[in-house]
């Protein structure tokens, strides 16, 4: 019973650290608060436009953390818990996602039809 209780704070240890510095999954990266300002200028066809943009270049950087993640699982098995961490991936999907929200915010206060 006493090597199991000495052994409990080892395991505890191991645990915290087997997620150490592991990457943010894509779908905890909600977005940062961006002001719908830089669109208001544009006209409801543009603004489609860039939000198609914007969500093409939102799957890419989906796709982008989702190998980070894998990389850093495989490196957390050689480098006993120590992943790759968050990049510029996380970075930018979370202001891409930000803009997402502001651009569509724009376009639905304009009253713009869907088009795609």
């Amino acid at each position: 019973m006493k090597k199991l209780l000495k052994l409990h704070p080892f395991l505890l240890f191991i645990f915290i650290t087997g997620c150490y510095n592991s990457p943010t999954p894509p779908s905890e990266i909600t977005g940062v608060q961006i002001s719908g300002l830089q669109y208001q200028q544009f006209d409801c066809e543009t603004l489609n436009d860039e939000i198609n943009f914007l969500e093409n270049r939102e799957r890419e950087l989906i796709l982008a953390q989702e190998n980070r993640i894998k990389e850093s699982e495989s490196q957390q098995w050689w480098t006993e818990g120590s992943g790759a961490g968050d990049g510029i991936e996380a970075s930018e999907l979370n202001r891409v996602k930000g803009e997402i929200k502001a651009a569509r915010k724009v376009f639905e206060n304009k009253e713009c039809n869907v088009t795609k």
